[in-house]
């Protein structure tokens, strides 16, 4: 992430394809999970639990 961002130009979206591959690869921490799902506001969560039942992907 440090050197997607490090290499300059258009760093938010190669942030983003970074992260992307880094979470496709490695996961996501299922305590960093929960933090990220208390921000959301209740719709959003209710959308993001809608969306992870039809793919099959667990929540934290």
């Amino acid at each position: 992430m440090r050197l997607a961002v490090g290499l300059g130009g258009d760093t938010d979206t190669l942030a983003c394809i970074a992260g992307a591959v880094a979470e496709a690869i490695h996961g996501i921490p299922a305590d960093i999970s929960a933090q990220a799902r208390d921000h959301l506001t209740d719709d959003l969560r209710q959308i993001l639990d809608r969306f992870e039942t039809v793919v099959g992907a667990g929540s934290a």
